[in-house]
């Protein structure tokens, strides 16, 4: 293997350097300016190339410059890329090598040119985080920004669309006075969420909001996020808010389309199993309590049957047909969920008596009866339900959920297409 020192030429090249003769086993030879970029001694340099030159040369780097050195072959063109180089004590370089592929009588070399670049690197990387930090600032001047003082009532928004000749004019204010006192008759926030804003006026802490407000030209309303920033002057009293307002419509719209499809199941537009068991549960231990209610478990009869003979396809149009049903003979205040393959449960809140029940049931066998599904296939829907009444059936999800399994396993039992209480 030759040694830098056999070629005194190379050592004067004023970058680090590399010539690579390609024939057969590869040798490298280095000049000075490389050993000094790497740290390693003459020796050390000639025991790596033999050994496991990665240890000083990133492997993908290398496999990433052969490819283009392949491709550039009889081209007489020089390549260029990014080269990791790991010193002697660790620590890590970034160069650019620029190589080039020379055909000599004596065999073909690769002569390669090393430029330390690690500090340029690290000053666009530098250069990328204020940059980002700077925009990160900048986005937040996209909020509106406000002022609330507690004494006079008044709050203004900063208004983004005015020309400001005078940096401390007051027209760069928009102002709504008697602000606490006339949150209803200005219907500028949703009545469900003034109750929210008129506690943060009054408990005068720091918080967050989600709102929904108009716009000074909107017609519907949008969501926003507020940010309340308590002000107190020297002696500690609190004398207003500061803060800002940022339009989160369009996320809160996703948001609220994702939760309904993570609630939903696809095929039907019904609550699934999950969803379901989630806000019975927590009616019955909430607004529900002490209330009648009724759980009903609905499984297809012969549902298998239905997919053995006219298919999957079919199938899922009894399903999507059940699901309708359901919806159309059950209420808004009742609950209608598939919870299953063929198995669906509907949940009726707060009814006076059983009767009202009954007739729902009625109603739903009858339509299942007078309207087959498929026009060719002629399907008539059969279903068997068992049913579960709070408090005297049980006061929880589970202990109801079992006794209309268990109500729904003796229809099963004694005939199907029926329901038992």
């Amino acid at each position: 293997m030759a040694h830098s020192n056999d070629l005194d030429f190379f050592n004067r090249i004023p970058v680090a350097g590399l010539l690579v003769n390609k024939i057969g086993r590869p040798n490298f030879i280095y000049n000075l300016k490389f050993l000094s970029l790497v740290g390693y001694t003459d020796a050390q340099m000639s025991e790596i190339f033999i050994k496991d030159y990665t240890k000083v040369f990133d492997e993908e780097d290398v496999k990433t410059l052969r490819q283009k050195l392949k491709e550039a072959e009889g081209t007489k063109k020089s390549v260029r890329q990014e080269l990791k180089l790991t010193c002697s004590d660790s620590s890590k370089l970034i160069t650019i090598i620029e190589a080039e592929v020379s055909e000599e009588n004596d065999g073909s070399y690769v002569l390669c040119a090393l430029t330390d670049i690690t500090a340029i690197k690290k000053a666009q990387a530098d250069y990328m985080l204020e940059q980002e930090r700077l925009l990160s600032v900048l986005r937040n001047y996209d909020d509106d920004l406000f002022e609330y003082d507690f004494d006079t009532d008044l709050f203004k928004i900063f208004n983004k669309n005015v020309l400001i000749k005078d940096s401390f004019g007051d027209d760069r204010w928009i102002k709504f006075e008697n602000f606490s006192k006339e949150l209803s008759p200005r219907k500028k926030i949703h009545p469900e969420d003034e109750a929210k804003v008129r506690f943060v006026v009054e408990q005068r802490k720091d918080v967050t909001l989600q709102i929904r407000m108009k716009g000074t030209n909107e017609k519907d309303y949008r969501w926003y996020e507020i940010d309340f920033n308590l002000l107190q002057d020297d002696n500690n009293k609190s004398i207003g808010f500061v803060g800002s307002i940022h339009d989160i419509d369009e996320l809160k719209a996703s948001t609220i389309e994702f939760k309904k499809k993570s609630q939903h199941d696809s095929l039907t537009g019904l609550y699934n199993n999950a969803s379901a068991k989630e806000i019975i549960e927590d009616y019955l231990k909430n607004e529900g309590s002490g209330k009648t209610n009724a759980l009903m478990i609905l499984d297809l009869d012969d549902f298998k049957h239905v997919n053995d003979t006219f298919g999957h396809r079919f199938g899922d149009r009894v399903i999507k047909t059940t699901a309708d049903t359901l919806n159309n003979t059950f209420g808004e205040n009742d609950l209608t969920a598939r919870i299953g393959g063929d198995e669906f449960l509907v949940f009726c809140r707060d009814i006076l008596d059983m009767s009202s029940v009954n007739e729902k049931i009625g109603k739903l066998f009858e339509t299942f009866a007078n309207n087959p599904v498929g026009e060719k296939e002629k399907y008539v829907i059969k279903t068997s339900v068992g049913i579960a009444v709070s408090p005297q059936d049980g006061t929880g999800f589970k202990r109801l959920f079992d006794k209309a399994d268990r109500n729904m396993y003796k229809v099963k039992r004694s005939g199907k297409n029926s329901y038992n209480f």
